[in-house]
């Protein structure tokens, strides 16, 4: 059998084989060389320390350098068969500017060995150590060289086209700064130069940079401990820095310090920039420490450039205090926008926060607020110290809430952050504010440009209740009050200053109040432009202990200085006034006390005057000394002028008073009938130019002129009823104090009848009858004069006498009287008297002791003469004279228990003669 044949196709694989086969065997026995060379050589170079550095490369850096306006300088240089070159200490002097501009212990630079051998400068590693910025001499103020930056230390290697800076770190004054990322190479190749711009100059960037690291070296002055760290990261495909900023005090300005600040910002490019503030103490102006600030803002993906403001930030305070006063945290999140800014923020009160949003729109520069709050006792509670500090105020002194306050404001600011238009709606129940309980309270604000408007105040306090508008001018100052609806004014005492309360002191109003309407207005921080002008009506007021049944009046007032005018008072008992008062209030400097400077009435009353102490309690005292000798049953009618003005600690008085009345008056104890006078009193002085007043049927005339307590006095009586005058004159002197008056019978006195007239001018002592000197005269006719007791002992005694020609006259009867008479003190002394009845006449003179009651007359009786005939009774009596001469009386004793002795007139013999008066048991006398 024969062999196959082989195939060419095989033979040909097979050849093939055989030469990759050899081609192997050769490229493995190269490799293996290659690498026993290069172990020989790397065993070569490790047994090298230096070699020497290449000139070129030394050339080639201080040509480019010196094209620069530098000079390098060393103190040795180094090249390591690694390829690093070792600069030791280097410095880079400017020639220009005759100064070393950077230095450094030590800089090592790596270069590419394979680049060497091609000629070229490739690095791949740098380091710099203890490096430093050095400012020149001529640009300092000392004129010596200034290390502006020092402890300079830098690490960076090339891997795979980008640089890895290992770290970077400075000092800058106190400012410590750490640098650390990486850099693509791409990113850091510069544009080529404009062959037309001129060639930059390392002194020239000396010249500039060098005054701001000066400037920045003071800044940092203001921080202790400063530092920063960078964390870069700048790649084609990612572009990100994490930055960390801070410092343990930063002085921001004398009156701001900021403790453990730090500031932490994270971007990446593409992503979001966002950025944190922490502080862990602010020192604020007034006293105001803040801890524990949170602040994070966030910027949006892709922001560019030129868009600095964050997409939202989020900022929040706890632990707040001022001047050691405890403040409610704040939480605020505000979102800028291109075309509006918005904000919320909030108070973090205990239990109802405080809510405000904000809207500014960017392109009007303007600002929208939309505040809501809910005002409860805690929040009060939480605002009194600092209303106790800024405005030293007592928040919880001043009101008392049973439930909270709702309040809603809605403002527009303008440019200068200025409110330019506002609304407001607040409701309140039950409060106390100052001591003034009120039930319900709701008003609406508008604020118009410069002015401000509360429309309508609407109150509501039991049966009180009305609307208060207010409105009040920013440019102007000027404020308007307008007052509707029913109040009690001593509701608001606490609200006013104290002379408010003094106006209404001691006034018990209604429950509903009174009826007011009033406008106020005046100028802000003007007191004495503050002028009012109103009406009020109250029924059922107790005026002072006085209760009044119905009052109106209407009213005006500037500053302390208030007008009740067109004023209608009456009582339930039927008195009635009607007038203006005006009176002024002021601060005494004494004692800090609102009082009562003066006071004018004029008016026409038929009130009680005697409650002018109580109702003018602040002058009761004179009020009272004015009154004092007057009483009445039935009020007179007055119609008053005066005036009161306080000097020092008394009042001046000018007082003008016009009395009438028709009923019992009495004067200083002595009773008329009615009275018509008018009396003017001027402080210590009372002028009473015309007084009028009926007793018994008849009229007493007077004028009198008061000083202090001298009294001069003018009285006329006509056609006065003598018993009346006798009776009242009774009852002045028992009023007095004197016991024979106090023993005597009224209707004895009145039997008497008959008219007196009378007149009398002297002067005394107010109140002190026994203090007169003066002359006058009286007459009376058709009086009973014979039922006085002196006449029955005369009548007596001329019986006694058995004369036959006196038989006829068992008893003596007299009707008519008159005589002048002289007031010295105590002693009325009567000159030329004479007693005439119808069967004789007595003439007499004499004297009568007031205080005793002691008589002291001598008389003589003519007890035949006739005086019924006028025309010829002096011829009648003529011849009678002569006989009834021989009769003179002595009589002495007192006017209750007169004595009578007879005399001869010729021969003065005493005529003895048994009386057969009935003798009393007792004398009264006057104390």
């Amino acid at each position: 059998m024969s062999k196959p044949r082989k195939s060419p196709i095989r033979f040909a694989w097979r050849s093939a084989c055989k030469s990759c086969s050899a081609l192997f065997q050769w490229c493995y026995s190269a490799i293996v060389l290659l690498l026993v060379s290069a172990t020989i050589f790397a065993a070569y170079v490790a047994t090298l320390d230096d070699i020497p550095v290449p000139n070129f490369i030394i050339r080639e850096l201080q040509s480019q350098l010196r094209n620069k306006g530098i000079d390098l300088r060393m103190s040795g240089v180094r090249f390591q068969p690694n390829g690093r070159i070792i600069f030791q200490q280097p410095e880079l002097y400017s020639p220009e500017l005759g100064s070393t501009i950077v230095a450094a212990r030590s800089a090592v630079a790596k270069l590419k060995l394979s680049h060497l051998a091609f000629g070229s400068v490739a690095v791949d590693e740098v380091r710099l150590s203890s490096g430093r910025f050095v400012i020149p001499a001529m640009l300092t103020p000392s004129g010596e060289p200034a290390t502006a930056i020092r402890s300079i230390n830098f690490e960076a290697t090339h891997r795979g086209q980008r640089w890895n800076i290992d770290y970077a770190n400075c000092a800058i004054g106190n400012l410590k700064v750490s640098f650390a990322g990486q850099v693509d190479d791409s990113l850091l190749a510069l544009p080529p130069p404009n062959p037309d711009a001129p060639k930059p100059s390392i002194s020239q960037a000396v010249l500039k940079f060098a005054p701001k690291i000066t400037e920045l070296q003071q800044e940092l002055k203001r921080l202790e401990a400063p530092f920063c760290t960078v964390d870069l990261s700048v790649l084609n495909k990612q572009q990100s820095a994490d930055i960390h900023v801070g410092a343990k005090r930063v002085r921001i300005n004398p009156e701001t310090l900021v403790h453990d600040l730090v500031v932490r910002a994270q971007y990446t490019l593409g992503a979001r920039l966002h950025a944190k503030v922490y502080a862990h103490k602010a020192e604020l102006p007034q006293g105001t420490i803040v801890e524990k600030i949170h602040l994070d803002a966030n910027w949006p993906e892709n922001t560019p450039p030129q868009q600095i403001l964050p997409e939202s930030i989020h900022f929040s305070a706890t632990n707040a205090t001022l001047r050691g006063i405890t403040l409610p945290s704040l939480y605020a999140v505000a979102h800028p926008g291109s075309e509006t800014h918005s904000a919320i923020v909030q108070f973090s009160f205990p239990q109802s926060p405080i809510v405000a949003r904000i809207e500014h729109q960017v392109a009007s520069k303007t600002s929208s607020v939309d505040l809501t709050a809910q005002l409860d006792s805690a929040t009060l509670e939480a605002l009194n110290p600092i209303a106790l500090e800024l405005a030293k105020q007592d928040l919880t002194q001043l009101a008392s809430l049973e439930k909270a306050i709702d309040l809603h404001a809605i403002a527009q600011l303008d440019e200068a952050f200025k409110p330019s238009r506002l609304e407001a709606f607040a409701q309140a129940g039950p409060t106390s504010i100052q001591g003034a309980n009120i039930d319900y309270a709701s008003t609406h604000a508008t604020l118009r440009g410069p002015q401000i408007d509360l429309h309508a105040i609407r109150l509501q306090s039991g049966k009180q209740k009305g609307v208060i508008k207010i409105g009040y001018n920013l440019d102007t100052l000027l404020r308007r009050i307008l007052v509707e609806g029913s109040f009690d004014p001593t509701m608001i005492n606490g609200w006013f200053k104290p002379w408010w309360s003094a106006m209404w002191d001691g006034m018990t109003f209604p429950e509903e109040g009174m009826l007011t309407y009033l406008d106020s207005q005046a100028t802000f921080k003007r007191p004495d432009t503050v002028f009012v002008t109103g009406t009020g009506y109250v029924r059922d007021l107790d005026l002072r202990g006085m209760p009044v049944d119905e009052l109106r009046t209407r009213l005006f007032s500037l500053f302390h200085y208030v007008d009740l005018y067109d004023m209608e008072l009456a009582t339930a008992d039927g008195q009635q006034a009607i007038g203006e008062i005006q009176f002024h209030m002021d601060r005494d400097v004494r004692d800090e006390k609102d009082k009562l400077t003066g006071i004018w009435i004029q008016a026409q009353s038929t009130l009680d005057v005697k409650n002018a102490p109580n109702i003018l309690w602040e002058i009761a005292d004179e009020s009272a000394a004015i009154l004092e000798p007057y009483c009445y049953d039935l009020p007179p009618y007055i119609s008053a002028r005066s005036a009161s003005v306080r000097h020092l600690d008394e009042y001046l008085n000018d007082i003008d008073l016009e009395l009438q009345t028709e009923t019992a008056f009495t004067f200083y104890g002595f009773p008329f009938e009615s009275l018509d006078a008018f009396v003017h009193i001027d402080d210590d002085v009372i002028d009473i130019p015309r007084a009028e007043a009926r007793l018994g049927d008849g009229l007493v005339k007077a004028t009198a002129f008061i000083i202090g307590d001298g009294l001069e006095v003018d009285a006329q009586l006509d056609q006065v009823g003598f018993g009346q005058a006798l009776n009242a004159s009774n009852t002045y002197f028992a009023n007095d104090g004197s016991e024979t008056a106090q023993a005597m019978d009224p209707e004895r006195l009145l039997g008497f009848g008959g008219k007196m007239d009378a007149q009398f001018r002297g002067n005394g002592i107010v109140g002190n009858p026994v203090s007169f000197r003066g002359d006058g005269s009286f007459s009376i006719a058709d009086a009973d004069l014979g039922s006085f007791r002196l006449f029955g002992l005369l009548s007596s005694t001329i019986n006694a006498l058995n004369l036959p020609i006196l038989k006829h006259l068992t008893t003596l009867e007299f009707s008519r009287a008159k005589s002048p008479f002289l007031v010295e003190e105590e002693i009325v002394r009567f000159t030329a008297g004479e007693i005439d009845g119808p069967g004789a006449s007595i003439k007499t003179n004499g004297t009568y002791n007031i205080e005793t009651d002691a008589l002291n007359f001598s008389a003589r009786l003519f007890p035949l003469r006739n005086n019924k005939v006028p025309v010829i009774t002096p011829i009648l009596n003529l011849p009678l004279d002569l006989f009834s001469n021989i009769f003179e009386i002595s009589v002495g004793g007192t006017f209750d228990q007169p004595k009578l002795s007879l005399f001869n007139s010729n021969t003065r013999e005493k005529i003895e003669v048994e009386s057969t008066a009935p003798n009393r048991e007792h004398r009264p006398t006057r104390r």
